[in-house]
């Protein structure tokens, strides 16, 4: 019997221990290892390898506070989130329902992304039409603000005030419409 194992389940969110154990050379940033205890017994434990650095598995997690030995084995830890299906270790049915899978959650990651395209191509950055540039953007503000009885200092920065512009453009027209 191998102890803590829920405990390594756990730490790495896992819902069983992998089967696939490690073939001796490729790089894994986490895997299960099974590593041998001074008290004769053995106990699981997290492992990572990198075969630029390393020339044998890292212990990088363990459970107990009994000193270990030898890792024995080691099983990988399939990365979820690979979307590179063709050198997955899977047969062609699970290959096919994985690729359904990664395009139906690229679809959901990228909803909503799209750029809205103004209406009108030409359309005036600084909102309104008889503002043309920067000075008169912070000119138009300025007036804005002393025939609304509104205090407080122009905003300096080109974004901000397009910004600002396009708030006050969207109360004029919420306004209008009532």
């Amino acid at each position: 019997m191998v102890n803590f194992e829920s405990e390594v389940l756990a730490y790495l969110n896992l819902p069983a221990i992998p089967k696939k154990e490690w073939n001796g050379t490729d790089e894994f940033k986490n895997g299960v290892a099974v590593v041998s205890l001074r008290s004769g017994g053995e106990a699981y434990a997290v492992a990572s390898f990198d075969p630029e650095k390393d020339s044998k598995p890292n212990v990088t997690k363990v459970f107990g506070y009994e000193p270990f030995g030898d890792i024995l084995r080691v099983y990988l830890v399939p990365d979820y989130m690979e979307t590179d299906i063709e050198n997955a270790d899977l047969d062609d049915e699970s290959k096919k329902k994985a690729e359904e899978i990664i395009n139906e959650a690229n679809e959901i990651e990228n909803e909503g992304t799209e750029l809205e395209t103004p209406e009108d191509e030409n359309q005036n950055p600084w909102v309104f039409d008889e503002i043309h540039n920067l000075e008169e953007a912070q000119a138009w503000l300025t007036a804005y603000n002393v025939r609304n009885k509104i205090q407080g200092r122009i905003p300096s920065k080109e974004d901000t005030i397009k910004l600002r512009l396009l708030a006050i453009k969207a109360e004029l027209d919420a306004k209008n419409k009532d």
